[in-house]
């Protein structure tokens, strides 16, 4: 027997029933790799595997989640682990404790055990159709043993405790890309539940209630069942629009039952979701029952002086939508930011939704970087869309529609590929996306914005090297909340810069126009640009860029006396003056004409750098088109192009480039198809694109000017050509 700290495992490819002791420490103690072992806590007991893993301390063994709530301990406490004889079951019946289970899923749970070694009322989790299930061991002969597929295994549909209550079979293990946030409510809601005399002799109260806020999908849900799991408690979820009933007095009724059941089976958790449903401000309450369901809640959050080891966790999307009577102290007195995942969490979700999935040469680190603004729904999505593509593609949809079972080798050839990620990420739409929301996907690298080499230098030096190394700027007393303003003529290419400089410093990249929230109403403009800068905390760390910033951050001087535009320009100096570095929002913004920006927006602080961004200087031209053809076949060759450039354009913007780029492709899909041949570019396409493209360029030159230059072209011996002019 041995005495040991429980801590948490650092292996990522955990088994849920095992315990993971330093080779040296298990050898000492008899214990072989896979051998099973008898765990003994304050009374408690279960059984588990031995895995050896060497970042265990010496005198630590890792305990995951199961074991912990089979063993009922915690991190850091101390448990007994001796020897135990191995032996297998004769009979085992199960019983599912997060639902109840259809005929068919029965099946699949029998196909989905593998082997594990639990004891008579041990949990342990599969997974159905990609989503955890757990799984009670009701009874068994013996006491203990291995429960493997061959085992005499009876399951019962009905679940081991009562529909309301549950131990939730999520952990916080099971969470990506949310470390800070749940280490805050360990801190605030775990200690007290599992620890509440801590709290009564120190003389304090423990938090009543935490309010999750954040956007849909980032796992608010998850935290909260995971919290009951952890803390080893029944969990109660209210949903807030399934609790408003038409019936008087049925939605009060429903509330109260709740908390009168929560304190009957404490310690537990109150989790009510879409708590703004139920609990919005008065002030733009449309009824009476909104009215009468927050007073009752607002009764019961009060009333529970004695409730004892209970806690009340909502969520919501729109933190500002609830009522402040809820907010105050002794109520939702914590409230705790869900943040969207970086990209070191996006990477870690993708490994949790993957890890069951056969996976081939795939690097989740390149998709994490390419899944920007994806919450960890999104990203569950993608995973499923992937395993999707890859049945069709490996199958096909005759073969998987067909009644008749496939066999072990034909499931060994499903592989999923890194094409199927990418036919997937093209198919599915993130939430931010679908709601609108200006959270960029698919940012561009640094290295594929041609030229402007020296405003990039300068963007990377004001804004990236600050974003990723605030501490060197910290220490010497440098502000990294600074904002860069890129200033030069439409089409060179400024917005492309900034979405740039948020994927070199791994942030997210949230884009609006100025013209986009200005209103005529009195105050709906402030209003937008206040919303703005909240939806930007809720995907920091974020790049704010605001393009066209000229039509909102005007010179107050010159704005024809506007009482509504300078009330913007206040607004928005406001907002920028109140961010701090930790808050995660670093600005940018474009305009074409900078001597129209009100100076107060170009002080240190604001827009503390004004970087000019130009055309392209003429010896970039070639890279420019080649960078757009590199997929094409082409029979243009880098001389025709550099003549064509030399003859038509001077100093051109990106923008204006990419105009006669896509002349050139129309023409030759009108060839293409005319002729009925494959897909490539001649000269002819060159020639007639060029001589389409004269009005992008009018601003260079003259149109009579252009159209000498092509005259002249047109006789150059150069290109020798006979192409008739359409």
């Amino acid at each position: 027997m041995i005495e040991l700290t429980c801590i948490a495992p650092v292996n990522d490819n955990r088994d849920g029933n095992a315990v993971y002791m330093n080779t040296a420490t298990a050898e000492e103690s008899g214990f072989k790799n896979g051998s099973p072992v008898h765990i003994t806590s304050e009374g408690k007991n279960t059984v588990a595997i031995v895995r050896y893993d060497q970042n265990i301390p010496h005198d630590s063994v890792g305990v995951g989640p199961t074991i912990r709530i089979n063993a009922h301990v915690q991190i850091g406490n101390n448990v007994e682990i001796s020897e135990l004889k191995a032996q297998v079951f004769a009979k085992v019946l199960l019983q599912p404790t997060t639902k109840e289970l259809q005929k068919e899923e029965i099946v699949q749970v029998k196909k989905a055990i593998r082997d594990v070694y639990l004891s008579k009322g041990d949990h342990f989790s599969i997974f159905i159709n990609g989503e955890p299930l757990e799984l009670q061991v009701t009874r068994c002969r013996p006491q203990h043993g291995w429960l493997t597929p061959d085992v005499d295994i009876r399951i019962s549909p009905k679940r081991s405790r009562k529909t309301i209550i549950e131990v939730p079979a999520v952990s916080f293990d099971d969470i990506g890309g949310l470390d800070e946030t749940i280490e805050a409510i360990k801190e605030i809601a775990i200690v007290p539940l599992i620890h509440p005399e801590v709290y009564v002799k120190s003389g304090q109260e423990p938090p009543r209630g935490i309010l999750l806020y954040g956007p849909p999908g980032v796992g608010k849900t998850l935290l909260a069942r995971a919290l009951a799991r952890e803390a080893q408690c029944n969990f109660i979820c209210i949903s807030g629009p399934e609790i408003v009933s038409a019936q008087y007095g049925a939605s009060e009724q429903a509330l109260r039952e709740k908390f009168a059941e929560a304190k009957r089976e404490a310690p537990s958790v109150i989790y009510i979701d879409e708590i703004d449903a139920i609990a919005g401000d008065r002030k733009n309450s449309r009824g009476e029952l909104e009215k009468r369901i927050l007073t009752e809640l607002l009764i019961q959050m009060d009333g529970f002086d004695d409730r004892g080891q209970v806690l009340v966790v909502g969520s919501t999307n729109l933190l500002e939508t609830i009522d402040p009577a809820l907010l105050r102290a002794g109520r939702f007195d914590r409230r705790i930011h869900v943040p969207y995942p970086d990209s070191d969490g996006r990477e870690r979700i993708l490994e949790i939704h993957s890890k069951n999935m056969p996976m081939q040469e795939i690097s989740l680190a390149e998709w994490a970087k390419k899944t920007v603004g994806c919450t960890g729904a999104d990203l569950a999505n993608l995973c499923r869309h992937a395993s999707g593509e890859a049945l069709n593609r490996t199958f096909g949809i005759q073969r998987l529609t067909n009644p008749e079972n496939f066999s072990e080798e034909e499931l060994e050839t499903l592989a999923i590929r890194h094409d199927d990620f990418e036919e997937a990420f093209l198919k599915f739409t993130p939430w931010a996306t679908q709601q609108r929301r200006p959270a960029a996907m698919g940012l561009v690298e640094m290295d594929s914005v041609i030229g402007h080499q020296k405003a990039k230098t300068e963007i990377v030096d004001h804004l990236v090297h600050p974003i990723n190394n605030p501490g060197i700027y910290e220490s010497l007393g440098l502000s990294c909340s600074g904002g860069v303003l890129l200033h030069g003529p439409p089409g060179t290419g400024k917005t492309m810069l900034g979405r740039a400089a948020a994927s070199l410093a791994n942030v997210q990249f949230m884009a609006v126009s100025g013209p986009d929230f200005l209103s005529k109403w009195v105050g709906e403009s402030e209003r937008a640009v206040r919303e703005l800068f909240q939806r930007a905390e809720e995907l920091a760390p974020v790049v704010l860029f605001f393009d066209e910033f000229d039509a909102v951050g005007r010179n107050r001087n010159q704005s024809e006396g506007s009482q509504h535009s300078s009330s913007v320009v206040a607004q928005l100096l406001t907002m920028m003056d109140g961010l701090k570095p930790s808050d995660g929002i670093y600005l940018m913004a474009s305009t074409n004409k900078i001597e129209l920006i009100d100076e107060a927006f170009l002080r240190p602080g604001r827009f503390s750098k004004a970087i000019e961004v130009g055309p392209l200087s003429n010896h970039l031209f070639i890279e420019f088109f080649q960078k757009q053809i590199e997929n094409i076949p082409s029979t243009i060759s880098n001389q025709e192009w550099s003549i064509a450039a030399a003859r038509l354009v001077d100093n051109a913007t990106g923008a204006e480039l990419k105009g006669l780029i896509d002349q050139v492709k129309h023409y030759a899909a009108r060839r293409c198809i005319d002729e009925d041949t494959e897909v490539s570019l001649k000269i002819e396409d060159l020639k007639n694109g060029l001589r389409a493209s004269r009005h992008l360029f009018s601003a260079i030159a003259p149109i009579h000017e252009l159209e000498e230059r092509v005259e002249d072209w047109e006789d150059d011996a150069e290109w020798n050509l006979s192409v008739a002019v359409s």
